[in-house]
C-alpha cells in the first residue's frame, strides 16, 4: 500500500508521545463532564492475541468518541498480575525447584516476570494507536493496590460475608489449589462409564424386596466409590426389581430398557413397584469396602442418565454434600493436594484419582460387582490455566456467603439498574448470580494478596477485631503484600493484641485470595467517588467475563459500597478465522496484532474492528484484510482529493457564505450534516460498524463517484477566485473537516484532532 503504514506509523506514534498528545487532549477537556471506561485487566503472559487487540481497540474507540463528543474521558490501562497464570510460568522457569525457593523469593520472581510482560503488552497496545495513561497504569501487584484489595477483604469480614467451612470445591490436582467456578472451563473428556451393584442388606425394612437383590448405580468417576456413603433415591420415582443376567437389580422402572441396551444385560422379567420414599433408611453393602451405606432421598436424582439411583459421596460433590449434611453423613475425601489417596485399600492407596480408576474397576470385577463398562465422551470441567481435568474435593476453604446480609439479592437488584449491551447480558448475569454457590475465595498458592486472617494458637478462634486487622494495611502500602511473609504476626498486629480467650499468640493464614477478588476490587483503587469517577460509566469485555470480572466486580462493589461499580456493561464477541473456527496456535489459524501491524499497519486492523459488529463473533483472514485495504484506499483518496484542491484555500479569506454558495455545494453540505447527525447517534450507542460503513459509502459513492467528479471542471478550469470555484472549495473544506473528525475515533492518524468538537 502506498501509505506505507507499517513504516510510518511507529514514527508518528513516537512523535505524538514526545509531544505529550494524550496529556494535551485531557488538558483540553479539563472542565468537561466526565466519562469513565474502567479497563478490565488482562494477564501479563505471552503475546497479546487478536481478541485482546479487538478489546483494546474498541475501548479506544469508545474513549476517543466520547472525547470528540465533549467529555473528559481518561483511560487508565491495567493488568491483573497475581495468580496461577504467572506462577505457572515461573515454576516452568524454575524447572521443578520451586520447593527450594522461599515464599518471598518466589514472589519476587513472579513480580519480575509480570513486569516483563506488562512492558511487552504496553508496547503492543501503544502500537495499535491506543491512547492512555501508559506511564502509570494500574497493576494489581502495586503496593497501594494490594492494600486496597486487602482492605476490601477486611470489609467483607466485618460485614459477616466471609466464613471458613468444609465443602466440596473444584480442585486442580496439577496446580494443587482450589478453584472458583469462574476458573473452570468445560472441555471434551472421555471417562470410564460403569454400572455397579450395591447388595441390599437383609433387615426388616428390606424384607419386601426378597433375597439376593442389589441396587444398581452408574458412575463416570470410579475413583469416588471409596468415598461412597449413601445411595440416593427420588421419593416419587417408581422402582422395580429386574431379573437379569447379572442377578436381581433394583432400579427405576423408566430406565430399565435403556440400561439393558447400554450394559448389554439380558432382562428376563421385572416385578414389584415401590416409590423411592419407601427405601429411605434401607442399608446397602458397599461393593468392595467393609461398610454399609443407607438409602437417602434427594431431589437431584433424574431419569436422564443412570439407573434412577445415585451413588452419593458427600466429599466429592455439591449435591452429595448437601444430602450428607441433611442425613449426617461423613464428607469423606481421603486425598492430598495432588489428588493421591492417603488412606484406603492397598490397591489404590498412594495413587492419584485418575490412576485409581482402572484399579477400582478391577476390584469391582474381582468381587462380581461390575455389571457393565464402556467409555463415555462428555463435557467435563477443566482447570482454566493448565487445562487438565479437575475434581470435586471437600476441603476447608474460605467462602463469601452470598446469602449472608442479603449480598446475593442486593447484587441482583443492582443488575436491573445497569444498561446491558447486548440486552441478553442482563438475564445472563442475573441467572449466574442467582444460581451460583457461595464464592470460594481462598487459594493454596503464594503469588497473590494473602487473606488477612489471624488464628489464635491457644483456642483456634479467628481474630475479628477490624481495627486490629487494619493495622496490617500500612505495611502493605509501604512494602506490598510481601510484608505478610517478611513479618511475624506480632509485628503486623497492634502491640498486645489479645484473643477473647486471653491468648496473645497468633498464626497467620497461609492462603491467598482468589485473583477474581483481586480484579473485582480494582474499581475501588482506580476510581474515586470523591472525584466522580466511581461508578464507571462503562465496562467492556468479552462474554467470558459474565462468570468472571463483571460478576466479581459487582459482588465486591455491592459488598463494600452497596451498589454496582458500572452504569453500563458492553460485551464483544469472539475472534474467529474465515471458516468460523476459534483462533488458536494448535490449529495454526491464529493471527496476532503484532504480525498484522507489521504487514498491513495498525490503521487497517482498526478499520477491520470498526467494520464489524463487535457485539457478535467476528472473523478475520488475509482475504478480508486485502478487501479492507481497498476500502481504506478509497477513504484515503477522498482526503487526498480534498487536500490537493485546497492548496490555495484560506478559510479566513475564501469561505463562501451559505447564501452565495452554488446549489449543488449547499445540497452536499446538507447531506454531510445529515451524515454527521447519524454518526453522532451511532457513536453514542457504540455502533462503530454503522459509522464505518456510512463513511465508506459516502466517500466511495456520494463523493468520489459523483460529487468530486462533477467538481473537477470548476476546481481545475475556473479562475482561482471565481465564486463557483471558491464555493466548491468551501464545500470540500467543510466536508473534509467533518469527515476527518467523524473518522478520528476509528483511524489512528486522525486522533490528533481529538480535542476538537464536531460542528457542521
Amino acid at each position: 500500500m502506498k501509505a506505507k503504514l507499517p513504516e510510518r506509523e511507529p514514527q508518528q506514534l513516537a512523535a505524538w508521545e514526545e509531544m505529550g498528545l494524550y496529556r494535551r487532549i485531557l488538558e483540553s477537556r479539563a472542565d468537561a463532564p466526565l466519562f469513565v471506561l474502567h479497563d478490565g485487566p488482562p494477564y501479563p503472559t505471552g503475546e497479546i492475541h487478536l481478541g485482546t487487540g479487538l478489546n483494546k481497540i474498541v475501548k479506544d474507540m469508545i474513549v476517543k468518541s466520547k472525547t470528540m463528543a465533549g467529555f473528559r474521558s481518561p483511560y487508565i490501562p491495567g493488568w491483573d498480575c497475581h495468580g496461577l497464570p504467572i506462577e505457572t510460568q515461573v515454576e516452568k522457569e524454575l524447572g521443578g525447584k520451586t520447593a527450594k525457593v522461599s515464599a518471598v523469593e518466589f514472589r519476587k520472581m513472579c513480580r519480575e516476570f509480570a513486569v516483563r510482560f506488562v512492558e511487552a503488552h504496553k508496547r503492543d497496545f501503544k502500537r495499535l494507536g491506543v491512547f492512555g495513561q501508559w506511564d502509570k497504569p494500574y497493576l494489581t501487584m502495586d503496593p497501594s493496590m494490594e492494600a486496597c484489595i486487602a482492605e476490601a477483604f477486611i470489609d467483607f469480614l466485618e460485614k459477616g460475608y466471609v466464613y471458613r467451612g468444609l465443602k466440596p470445591v473444584y480442585w486442580c490436582i496439577y496446580d494443587r489449589t482450589a478453584l472458583a467456578e469462574a476458573e473452570v472451563e468445560y472441555e471434551d473428556h472421555t471417562s470410564p462409564s460403569i454400572w455397579v451393584k450395591f447388595p441390599v442388606v437383609d433387615g426388616p425394612q428390606s424384607a419386601a424386596l426378597g433375597s439376593n437383590v442389589s441396587a444398581l448405580i452408574w458412575t463416570t468417576t470410579p475413583w469416588t466409590l471409596p468415598a461412597n456413603r449413601a445411595l440416593a433415591f427420588d421419593p416419587d420415582f417408581e422402582y422395580v426389581i429386574a431379573e437379569t443376567s447379572a442377578g436381581k437389580l433394583l432400579l427405576a422402572k423408566e430406565r430399565l430398557q435403556v440400561i439393558a441396551d447400554e450394559s448389554k444385560l439380558s432382562v428376563d422379567s421385572f416385578h414389584g413397584s415401590w416409590k423411592g420414599k419407601n427405601f429411605e433408611g434401607i442399608q446397602f453393602q458397599h461393593p468392595f469396602l467393609d461398610l454399609k451405606v443407607p438409602a437417602v432421598l434427594a431431589d437431584y436424582v433424574t431419569l436422564d442418565q443412570g439407573s434412577g439411583i445415585v451413588h452419593t459421596a458427600p466429599g466429592h460433590g455439591a449435591d452429595d454434600f448437601r444430602t450428607g449434611q441433611k442425613y449426617g453423613l461423613e464428607a469423606y475425601a481421603p486425598l492430598d493436594d495432588e489428588g493421591r489417596f492417603v488412606e484406603g485399600l492397598p490397591e489404590y492407596k498412594g495413587k492419584t484419582v485418575f490412576e485409581a480408576n482402572p484399579i477400582v474397576i478391577e476390584l469391582l470385577k474381582n468381587r462380581g460387582m461390575l455389571v457393565g463398562e464402556r467409555k463415555f465422551a462428555h463435557s467435563y470441567p477443566h482447570c482454566w490455566r493448565c487445562h487438565n481435568p479437575v475434581i470435586f474435593r471437600a476441603t476447608e476453604q474460605w467462602f463469601v456467603g452470598l446469602d449472608e446480609g442479603g449480598l446475593r439479592q442486593n447484587a441482583i437488584a443492582e443488575i436491573a439498574k445497569v444498561k446491558w449491551k447486548p440486552t441478553w447480558g442482563e438475564a445472563r448475569i442475573r441467572d449466574m448470580v442467582t444460581e451460583r454457590p457461595d464464592w470460594c475465595i481462598s487459594r493454596q498458592r503464594f503469588w497473590g494478596v494473602p487473606l488477612i486472617v489471624f488464628t489464635c494458637e491457644g483456642c483456634g478462634k479467628h481474630l475479628k477485631d477490624g481495627k486490629a486487622l487494619r493495622h496490617v494495611l500500612p505495611f502493605f502500602e509501604g512494602e506490598g503484600a510481601d510484608a505478610w511473609y517478611a513479618h511475624s504476626a506480632e509485628e503486623l498486629l497492634p502491640p498486645g493484641t489479645k484473643c477473647v480467650c486471653g491468648g496473645g499468640s497468633w498464626r497467620k493464614e497461609n492462603d491467598i485470595l482468589d485473583v477474581w477478588f483481586d480484579s473485582g476490587s480494582t474499581h475501588l483503587a482506580v476510581l474515586s467517588e470523591k472525584e466522580g469517577t466511581w461508578p464507571a460509566d462503562v465496562y467492556m469485555e468479552g462474554p467470558d467475563q459474565y462468570r468472571g470480572w463483571f460478576q466479581s466486580s459487582l459482588l465486591v462493589a455491592v459488598g463494600t459500597r452497596g451498589r454496582a461499580p458500572y452504569k453500563q456493561v458492553v460485551t464483544h464477541g469472539w475472534t474467529l478465522d474465515e471458516k468460523g473456527r476459534p483462533m488458536s496456535k494448535s490449529l495454526g489459524n491464529a493471527m496476532y496484532p503484532r504480525e498484522i501491524c507489521n504487514k498491513w499497519g495498525a490503521d487497517l486492523l482498526r478499520i477491520w474492528v470498526s467494520s464489524q459488529d463487535f457485539t457478535q463473533d467476528v472473523r478475520l483472514s488475509d482475504a478480508m484484510m486485502t478487501q479492507l485495504a481497498e476500502a481504506y484506499r478509497k477513504i484515503r483518496n477522498t482526503f487526498r482529493f480534498a487536500l490537493s484542491n485546497l492548496f490555495d484555500f484560506d478559510p479566513a479569506r475564501h469561505v463562501v457564505h451559505d447564501a452565495d454558495m452554488w446549489e449543488m455545494d449547499a445540497w452536499m453540505l446538507r447531506r454531510t450534516g445529515a451524515l454527521v447527525r447519524q454518526c453522532e447517534g451511532w457513536y453514542k450507542e457504540f455502533e462503530f460498524h454503522r459509522v464505518y460503513h456510512a463513511l465508506h459509502d459516502f466517500c466511495a459513492v456520494d463523493l468520489s463517484a459523483f460529487y468530486f467528479d462533477v467538481l473537477k471542471d470548476r476546481l481545475y478550469t475556473f479562475a482561482p477566485n471565481n465564486r463557483g470555484r471558491r464555493s466548491a472549495q468551501t464545500a470540500v473544506y467543510h466536508i473534509a473537516n467533518a469527515l476527518v473528525r467523524l473518522i478520528a475515533p476509528i483511524d489512528r492518524k486522525s486522533t490528533r484532532l481529538n480535542s476538537s468538537h464536531l460542528v457542521i
